[in-house]
């Protein structure tokens, strides 16, 4: 795991532990089998140990982390199952979004939103993989924001905790095209196209299956490994 944390201020430690840690899992700073320790957090982030221990009970008890023992916590290594269950759900949640974000959008959001793109891409080309998953995922949760749809916002950011890093990790293959249907959805937006942003970013979701899958079963291998070793 990247030594990219960072320290805190002392206001609201609870919150600012859970929200930055969610942060390096929806950036990829966080890898599937990665070990996290309350020690080695804290010293990152520079707290005491009781609001890294509490935000990681959180993320445990929403399935983001995986307690193993008293003293692994990891980041999970997905199953295919899970995978297939996300993806079918983010198809509807997230094409749902951009149809709406199509409708709602501003002028303002649509640029901003391009700039966005334009971002990904210099970081692709720079093979700056933290920040292009960083900006996939921005896009990704933008849709919902301009949407107007906070509730679905927060499903969807629940879904992405999960997949920031297996995500990242499609990252670091360096696919190409990776913001062609972003550019489309945004098109549509410009458009004021619902059905056509709807169909692109289902499109876009659908492009890394078979990608992701290949990932999953590479970290489960790793994964057989590390606990197989544990055991020893």
């Amino acid at each position: 795991m990247q030594n990219a944390l960072g320290t805190l201020e002392h206001a609201n430690l609870g919150e600012q532990v859970y929200d930055r840690i969610a942060t390096a899992l929806l950036n990829g700073q966080m890898r599937p089998n990665d070990k996290l320790t309350i020690r080695g957090l804290a010293d990152q982030l520079g707290v005491s140990s009781t609001p890294v221990r509490d935000a990681i009970k959180q993320l445990t008890q929403e399935q983001v982390l995986e307690q193993r023992s008293a003293k692994d916590v990891r980041v999970p290594v997905m199953t295919q199952a899970a995978y297939l269950e996300i993806l079918e759900i983010r198809l509807h949640l997230e094409g749902l979004a951009a149809e709406r974000a199509a409708e709602r959008a501003t002028g303002e959001q649509r640029a901003m939103l391009r700039k966005l793109l334009e971002r990904n891409d210099r970081a692709a080309r720079s093979q700056n993989h933290v920040l292009a998953t960083q900006g996939n995922q921005e896009f990704h949760l933008a849709l919902s924001r301009f949407a107007e749809m906070p509730n679905l916002q927060r499903i969807l950011k629940g879904l992405w905790l999960r997949m920031g890093p297996l995500v990242a990790g499609y990252y670091d293959t360096n696919p190409t095209g990776l913001n062609d249907k972003h550019y489309e959805v945004l098109r549509a937006m410009e458009m004021h196209d619902p059905a056509t942003a709807r169909v692109a970013l289902q499109e876009d979701i659908s492009s890394a299956k078979d990608a992701l899958l290949s990932q999953i079963t590479a970290f489960q291998a790793k994964d057989t490994n590390v606990r197989r070793d544990d055991s020893l």
